[in-house]
């Protein structure tokens, strides 16, 4: 091998800046492309830049440099630090490694590259400046759209000016019978400049009838899509705004959602291309109800019930229009003519049907809303309270009588929305709660807020409901009493009586917490300790490591424990490694030997992640001399698996030159 030069800076890059400068991803395809031989002929110029052509779903070009760090361009869609830039960088120094000469690049060599790291290289006839890249000799133009002057200017326009009027009248003819879309421009125009809408608006509806009974669909996965095209609905919607026609084109919208929505529903629009044509139509109609002659009360019950209609997002503009400031008076009519409807909306008692409850719920919303803008605020209010026996939303109510400040009544509401959902909707009962916790909260009832609190944790214990607890229980002034029953309970569990009843009937949690109500003394699930989990938690917080390794073990010797009380290892030995280093290492080694041995992408990426973190322990501790005696073994006993071989060359940041390649 011949003396190579020192001062080549691309044989001086090592692993660990190639992938921080393309990332991961790129640096294993870009392994993948050198190895394929995608790369060919790879020139140098002057200055050490790189230039070669690179096979991907295209033929690209592509230029490196590294003169004051690494820059790259291509012409992949990319464009910089992709892919194709390190497989020129590997192929590079593969030749290198070789001995195999890399030729100069030639002045006169007509590659693309961008100009800014070599112009002078390249002749100026070439420059595509449409992408401000170059141009190929003998390359077809740029397809940079019909409205390049290239395409339409000179010739075309001469003929035609010399042709007289009865030719120009039978090519006219003849484009519209082998292009009827150009009849139709014509018609349209001929409409405007005798300022009769009424064909636009038939020529709109029938474009609306035609375009919605297309198929209509859309796929994320394959790139593939039937997505039909609404630019004549736009096009005349348009013209017709333009004619201070708004009243036909917000009837035309009012079809278009009905006929738009029916064809989402019998589609698959994944990716949302056809709703995002349906709206942009739609956002025109919002624009023209703005402007239309029709009373307030109709333009407000037509964006309304567009907004009930519409299950795709299509009607956004409508709330811009609801928003406004319309006079009471007319929002008076629109809560008349709500509670008119009401009766179709019926849903039985009991009903489980939840999507006509939530039609309702969505309906009677509606009508609460007029009528509170209206100035019929009590009507309003006892229409959400017969509507709560109907759709079950008393967040709603107590939300409504809260803002009122009936909070004897909003406290009232919660209990009963509580009993009737707790079991059915936990999780609607669980923000009843909430309401009330913040209620009392604001009055100062700090000994109800941490009985909630302590109620709370009983049914679902979790270190994160502990500590709300505490917090509660401090701001009751009653942490320590509180603290020396909930840490036996954590210990004993079950067996330690986590609610008493005193002589008047009363019940209180861990001695001093005034229950809520909300618990059901005779119905708590016992639980027995110890909870684990918790108490790991709570001796990492506390920086007690020994402690925490102590309940580890018991936890994991612990046959009868239930499930879910063991603790995260991963976070274990994370926080306790500097004081436990020898179990860490271990446990760390054993999971990064069992992730490589999985031999998947993400399995290796897994095992790097406890690499770092050995190599890390072994620094902080003192004990570098153990690194490379566990690197070499892990090396032979992965050797065959020569992408995790590659991920371990990054970690120890080896130069590629001289190094193996990945074959």
């Amino acid at each position: 091998m011949t003396d190579k030069e020192t001062t080549d800076l691309f044989l001086e890059l090592d692993w660990a800046t190639l992938e921080a400068w393309a990332g991961a991803k790129t640096l294993l395809r870009g392994k993948e492309y050198q190895r394929n031989r995608r790369v060919s002929s790879l020139a140098r110029s002057h200055d050490g830049t790189l230039v070669a052509r690179v096979a991907g779903s295209e033929l690209y070009v592509t230029a490196v440099t590294n003169r004051n760090g690494l820059v790259s361009a291509c012409t992949c869609p990319v464009g910089e630090s992709c892919k194709h830039a390190v497989a020129v960088i590997l192929e590079y120094i593969a030749l290198r490694e070789k001995d195999v000469p890399v030729p100069p690049l030639a002045s006169d060599d007509p590659r693309i590259a961008l100009p800014d790291l070599w112009p002078e290289a390249f002749p100026a006839q070439y420059r595509d400046v449409t992408c401000n890249r170059l141009q190929l000799p003998g390359s077809p133009l740029p397809d940079t759209g019909p409205g390049d002057t290239w395409r339409s200017a000179g010739p075309l326009r001469h003929y035609l000016q010399a042709m007289n009027k009865k030719e120009l009248l039978e090519l006219i003819e003849e484009l519209i019978e082998w292009f009827p879309e150009v009849g139709q421009e014509i018609a349209d125009r001929k409409s405007v400049a005798e300022e009769d809408p009424r064909p636009i608006f038939e020529a709109l509806l029938a474009d609306i009838g035609i375009i919605t009974e297309e198929e209509a669909w859309s796929d994320d996965w394959s790139d593939n899509s039937q997505v039909p095209d609404y630019s004549p609905v736009r096009k005349r919607m348009e013209m017709l705004l333009a004619m201070d026609q708004a009243d036909m084109v917000v009837e035309a919208g009012r079809v278009l959602i009905r006929q738009g929505i029916e064809q989402l529903e019998k589609g698959d629009d994944r990716t949302g291309e056809v709703s995002g044509e349906i709206a942009s139509c739609l956002d025109l109609v919002f624009a023209a109800l703005r402007r239309s002659t029709r009373p307030v009360s109709e333009r407000l019950l037509f964006a309304i019930h567009a907004m009930l209609d519409d299950d795709f997002d299509l009607c956004a503009d409508a709330r811009t229009f609801t928003d406004g400031d319309w006079p009471a008076a007319d929002w008076s009519r629109v809560a008349d003519c709500l509670l008119a409807e009401l009766g179709t909306y019926q849903v039985p008692p009991g009903s489980q049907d939840y999507t006509a409850l939530n039609r309702r719920d969505r309906f009677t919303s509606w009508i609460g809303d007029a009528l509170d803008k209206a100035g019929r605020e009590d009507e309003a209010t006892a229409l959400y309270i017969d509507e709560t026996a109907v759709t079950g939303d008393y967040l709603r109510l107590v939300r409504r009588l809260r803002a009122a400040g009936q909070n004897d009544e909003a406290a009232a509401w919660i209990r009963r929305g509580f009993l009737a959902l707790k079991t059915s909707c936990p999780g609607t009962s669980g923000m009843l709660q909430d309401i009330q916790r913040e209620m009392w909260q604001k009055e100062g009832k700090h000994l109800a807020v941490a009985g909630l609190r302590a109620e709370e944790f009983v049914c679902d214990p979790s270190y994160l409901s502990f500590i709300r607890l505490m917090a509660a229980a401090e701001n009751a002034g009653v942490r320590d009493t509180v603290k020396e029953t909930v840490m036996h309970y954590l210990v004993s569990g079950g067996s330690h009586a986590v609610m008493e009843e005193d002589r008047a009937r009363r019940w209180y949690i861990f001695k001093v917490l005034p229950a809520s109500g909300f618990l059901d003394p005779g119905s708590r699930r016992v639980r027995p300790g110890p909870f684990y989990s918790i108490l790991i938690e709570k001796a990492l917080t506390d920086r007690q490591p020994e402690e925490a390794v102590m309940w580890f073990d018991r936890c994991r010797n612990d046959t009868t424990r239930q499930w879910g009380s063991a603790y995260p290892e991963d976070k274990l030995w994370d926080a306790v490694a500097e004081r436990f280093p020898d179990r860490a290492l271990r446990y760390w080694m054993e999971r990064a030997e069992r992730e490589a041995m999985t031999a998947t992408p993400k399995g290796y990426e897994q095992a790097i992640i406890y690499v770092k973190k050995i190599r890390a322990l072994m620094d902080g501790q003192g004990r570098t001399g153990e690194w490379a005696p566990y690197m070499k073994g892990m090396r032979s006993t992965h050797a065959r698996k020569k992408k995790f071989i590659g991920m371990l060359d990054v970690l120890e940041k080896k130069k590629i030159y001289q190094a193996e390649l990945p074959e």
